[in-house]
């Protein structure tokens, strides 16, 4: 009888292992699935920011370009303002010496400065002035 009585304490008694093996298995299944989710996020989140990046870098090269061109452009309507200024100052002296630039001794009348500037609406003054009458 003392066998008997042995294998109804086995039987008879809980056997825990099981579960806790199934406890321990859906753990690391439910801690891997979290990493491969994180994992996939950092993947698209750092494809999106190298994106981001290429695109700024072309934006910046287009930046760097129109700002080229902006001075080339201003240095050539520099060359144009002091070209247009250099023409209105050949004609006021045209000007001034067909109304009779030189005097009846032989003299001429005083110079006429070398450079105008041409400041903005309103700096033209005529050839009138310009020939010191």
């Amino acid at each position: 009888m003392a066998l008997g009585t042995r294998r109804r304490s086995r039987r008879s008694s809980i056997d825990i292992w099981p579960g806790f093996v199934d406890a321990l298995a859906q753990l690391l299944m439910v801690i891997i699935f979290v990493l491969l989710v994180f994992t996939a996020g950092q993947f698209l989140l750092s494809d999106a920011l190298s994106g981001r990046d290429k695109a700024l870098a072309q934006l910046q090269q287009q930046v760097n370009e129109l700002s080229d061109l902006l001075a080339v452009e201003k240095r050539s309507g520099a060359e144009l303002r002091e070209g247009a200024a250099s023409l209105i100052l050949q004609a006021v002296r045209k000007s001034c010496l067909r109304k009779g630039g030189i005097t009846d001794a032989g003299r001429a009348r005083p110079a006429i400065p070398a450079r105008t500037e041409v400041a903005g609406p309103g700096a033209w003054r005529g050839p009138a002035r310009q020939c010191g009458r």
